[in-house]
């Protein structure tokens, strides 16, 4: 079984989404500030160009501050219940199995959960390895309705080895990190080919 709800973001919804991500100032000052300077003096021994260094590093300076921002107004959004950048979905699942598919470079791991109805969750990205009693074929998957992106994982069963799976990801396909679709377990290359293959055309 695979269903989805939507409803609005909660406390843990958001205490996911600002984990590790501490406050603007102590960004700035903790990571901006220091590898901005870290920058020059390295641009400027290499160069002898003041110019040059000063530009380098307040290109990084204005990047960062500029992401910081752009963060912390989107979580502020996030956290005003009522809109639609504050509503999440969640994917309830009661899988059957669970295969381990090849990803692309580092944007792994990749799993494929199977439901007794034909239906089939794709999970692709390092964010799955912040979830220790995964994968499992009982848990719940919450996301940000209005852009896809991942929040958290709450697993409900007990941990489950992954079967291994010649299918893999392609360049060419365009999914996102969470994605249901029709597939099953033997046919999962040509199913993935299909519902994400042609998907940019």
């Amino acid at each position: 079984m695979i269903r989805s709800y939507r409803r609005s973001a909660d406390a843990e919804d958001i205490a996911a989404l600002r984990e590790g991500r501490g406050s603007p100032i102590r960004n700035i000052v903790t990571v901006t500030l220091p590898v901005g300077t870290m920058l020059f003096v390295g641009v400027y021994w290499v160069s002898r160009s003041y110019l040059l260094a000063l530009a380098v590093a307040g290109v990084f300076v204005v990047a960062s501050i500029r992401s910081n921002a752009k963060f912390f107004a989107t979580a502020g959004r996030r956290e005003k219940s009522g809109s639609d950048q504050s509503t999440v979905e969640v994917i309830e699942v009661e899988a059957a199995r669970v295969l381990d598919i090849e990803h692309l470079g580092s944007h792994g791991p990749a799993y494929c959960f199977f439901a007794d109805d034909g239906r089939a969750l794709l999970l692709v990205g390092q964010w799955l390895m912040r979830f220790p009693q995964f994968p499992a074929l009982s848990f719940r998957v919450f996301r940000w309705a209005d852009d896809g992106r991942p929040i958290r994982i709450e697993v409900t069963g007990r941990e489950s080895l992954p079967e291994h799976s010649t299918a893999a990801l392609q360049s060419h396909y365009s999914n996102g990190d969470i994605e249901v679709f029709r597939a099953h377990p033997e046919t999962l290359q040509q199913d993935l080919e299909n519902a994400f293959g042609t998907r940019s055309t």
